[in-house]
């Protein structure tokens, strides 16, 4: 009987650590995609201050042509 009690507590430890590593393996994949997008974010981040780059002397021109027009 002490046997069967025993038998039937190692099955389900072997059950929590079969599900305790299935959980560690979607973390592992959540945190893959969690840098994957930290990295698309800090690329967008560039793009945008280049583009503010552009922006700026255009911005600069339109105003000193306002300025030359009386608007």
């Amino acid at each position: 009987m002490v046997e069967n009690v025993d038998n039937l507590v190692l099955e389900q430890l072997r059950l929590i650590r079969e599900t305790l590593a299935q959980m560690q393996a979607k973390i592992d994949a959540t945190d893959e995609k969690v840098d994957d997008l930290g990295t698309q974010l800090r690329s967008v981040e560039g793009v945008l201050f280049g583009l503010g780059g552009c922006i700026r002397p255009i911005d600069q021109r339109v105003e000193n042509l306002e300025t030359k027009l009386g608007a």
